[in-house]
């Protein structure tokens, strides 16, 4: 059985051809792509665990300065106000 077949799925591209609506070419899966952020992902999640296991850190960073960051309110700090009127003086409507 090929890879595209197992991910395809057999059925489905036979009963496609049934009807007469089989694809001409393969459509993306978009796998690859999940499997590379989930990869990283993992590495990510596994160089934390070993920062906090050992109470390491790189640089300026160890496991609590990377859990306060993400723990961080960020809408705390944004104004919207401020945000729209540097969004509506940044469009310029032309004469044309």
């Amino acid at each position: 059985m090929a890879k595209n077949e197992r991910r395809g799925g057999q059925y489905r591209k036979m009963l496609l051809e049934q009807r007469g609506e089989a694809p001409s070419e393969e459509e993306p899966s978009g796998g690859a792509f999940f499997r590379i952020r989930f990869y990283i992902c993992i590495c990510l999640f596994v160089a934390y665990v070993i920062l906090d296991y050992t109470k390491a850190s790189v640089g300026v960073w160890n496991s609590s300065r990377i859990y306060a960051e993400i723990e961080r309110d960020l809408t705390a700090e944004f104004d919207l106000k401020e945000a729209w009127s540097k969004a509506v003086d940044a469009v310029r409507v032309s004469d044309e």
